[in-house]
């Protein structure tokens, strides 16, 4: 009766880092693993238009943020945080911006913590719906080379990225580097659910 039960909440408290490969040394910290009871609750939110999730979804996304050094290191600073895009099919099929909850919530938070942040939607994406199970990084890459672009002068602003999965980071990287090229610096990216479960996660789950 609940819209996420305490069980299923505990899956989203970890804080998971890895970096982008790549990506400009941008940080990638994510609040759980994409199986079992998160993924059916994110795909739930995403894919069946279970927008009550908006909250719970949002309120996990500002605890992985408090527990990163991200608000104490953008203190001083103008921060946007902008959601990665779906690709024009995708935002069609679902009638809207599913991660524009989470950036406003995460903006919330960090200007309570001091921080001059927004939400903005500063990306689009012209790639074909993405997907969580892409062959292989390559076919990723080559899929959205040169399809992700930035939509507005953001000199003078640092950039926050939030997403739903991150698998193998490609998506990202390309956001990144989009940013780089257009003189900003992307501060970290927070996403709700890592699809890769390295070797140590294998050790430490059984």
């Amino acid at each position: 009766d609940e819209v996420l039960c305490a069980a299923c909440r505990a899956l989203f408290a970890q804080c998971r880092e890895r970096d982008t490969d790549g990506g400009g040394g941008a940080r990638i910290w994510s609040a759980s693993i994409y199986q079992g009871a998160v993924r059916r609750a994110i795909l739930d939110w995403k894919d069946h238009d279970d927008t009550e999730l908006d909250g719970p979804f949002g309120r996990i996304m500002v605890s992985l943020l408090n527990k990163t050094p991200i608000p104490s290191s953008c203190l001083g600073h103008r921060v946007l945080v902008v959601p990665v895009p779906s690709s024009l099919a995708s935002m069609r099929r679902r009638g809207r911006a599913h991660t524009a909850p989470l950036a406003k919530s995460v903006a919330g938070a960090l200007r309570g913590c001091g921080v001059d942040a927004r939400p903005c939607n500063a990306l689009s994406s012209s790639t074909k719906a993405r997907s969580v199970q892409q062959v292989s990084s390559a076919q990723r890459a080559r899929r959205i080379t040169g399809h992700v672009r930035v939509k507005h002068d953001l000199i003078g602003h640092g950039v926050l990225l939030v997403d739903d999965i991150v698998t193998t980071g490609a998506t990202v990287r390309q956001c990144v580097q989009a940013f780089q090229q257009a003189g900003t610096k992307v501060v970290g990216v927070l996403v709700l659910a890592d699809a890769v479960v390295r070797r140590s996660d294998d050790d430490i789950n059984g």
